[in-house]
């Protein structure tokens, strides 16, 4: 069904995801590491990018530890957050490493957190928007933040508040970081992430993902691309386990950065650590539903494919997660890089 407003065309284009579990055997290649950049937060709250490892941090876990506060610090009038802003950080490092890309061959360029959204599409019942531009032959898939969800972020209960804030500081007090650049130090938000190239089906794909830690300090004198990293997560009790949905989420962030072990952490309601255990990421979920996970991807990469033909032009797909439908979407001229989010 063809409709057309202004300059705008709306398409209905239907992609059903049910059948990504019954399809057939789908790899994923990958990842390979192509480099790395840090980010921190200044005293102005705006991100900043550093081309470097000042950000790169390694586990840290005290033997045997009776309890670890993580709400120490806890400051009730901010608002937290999981990470920092990627904001065109990808494309400034695909611009400063040329010679990297320069004989790469990839059809897509996004973050970790999109292509792990598509993947555990066909278990998880939610929606997600995306935007697409074409750009020299490159496509660019980034999230669509819908006004509901940043009034939720805006209005979050004290209660939320507290569990991102222990998400991000429990990374802090397992972790060290030696490798402070004068721009870091003493920043307590920072991120460090890698760029990375993998295929799948006939897509190859440029993207950026969070890196946790290495495993140990002794990793941080490997070159780069020897490094082994852990993810670290947590649970909240009082379950005696993470849910099945923590783990399709582990697993997928996992994969895509190249991760095989998850450092899974039990947070209590009194927001203290008491048991830290060690996960092999391949047996966090069954292989039918990697497999699923991974289909997945592909149909939906395959159709952003088919829609996403001419240049310059801004393409916005809505998935509904309770029918598992992608049913259209938005094509309007790239007038300016405003409309486009990273």
């Amino acid at each position: 069904m063809l409709s057309t407003s202004g300059n705008n065309t709306f398409v209905e284009k239907e992609l059903d995801l049910k059948c990504a579990r019954t399809n057939p055997n789908q790899s994923l290649e990958g990842p390979k590491r192509l480099g790395y950049f840090s980010l921190y937060c200044n005293y102005e709250n705006e991100s900043v990018y550093c081309p470097d490892k000042s950000a790169l941090r390694y586990l840290n876990l005290i033997p045997n530890p009776v309890s670890i506060d993580c709400l120490q610090g806890y400051d009730p009038n901010t608002k937290y957050r999981y990470e920092l802003s990627k904001r065109t950080y990808l494309s400034r490092w695909i611009l400063e490493n040329e010679t990297i890309v320069r004989n790469l061959h990839y059809d897509f360029i996004c973050n970790n957190g999109v292509l792990k959204d598509i993947m555990i599409s066909p278990y998880y019942e939610f929606d997600w928007n995306l935007s697409a531009v074409k750009i020299r032959g490159k496509i660019e898939l980034n999230k669509i933040t819908s006004t509901g969800e940043k009034d939720l972020i805006d209005g979050r209960f004290e209660q939320s508040n507290k569990l991102m804030y222990v998400a991000n500081n429990l990374q802090r007090l397992i972790t060290k970081n030696s490798n402070h650049s004068q721009g870091t130090s003493g920043r307590e938000e920072d991120s460090f992430y890698g760029v990375f190239h993998s295929k799948i089906g006939s897509h190859q794909i440029l993207h950026s993902g969070y890196l946790g830690c290495v495993e140990s300090e002794q990793e941080l004198d490997k070159p780069f691309d020897e490094m082994k990293f852990v993810l670290i997560k947590k649970f909240n009790g009082p379950r005696v386990s993470h849910l099945s949905c923590h783990a399709n989420i582990w697993w997928s962030l996992a994969t895509l950065t190249g991760v095989d072990t998850v450092i899974r952490a039990k947070c209590e309601r009194d927001f203290t650590i008491k048991n830290i255990d060690k996960l092999n990421v391949d047996n966090l979920i069954k292989e039918q539903r990697q497999m699923a996970f991974v289909i997945a991807l592909n149909m939906v990469l395959d159709h952003v494919k088919s829609i996403v033909t001419e240049e310059n032009k801004c393409y916005n797909f809505h998935f509904n997660g309770k029918d598992k439908k992608s049913t259209g979407y938005v094509k309007m001229d790239l007038v300016s890089e405003s409309i486009i989010e990273h």
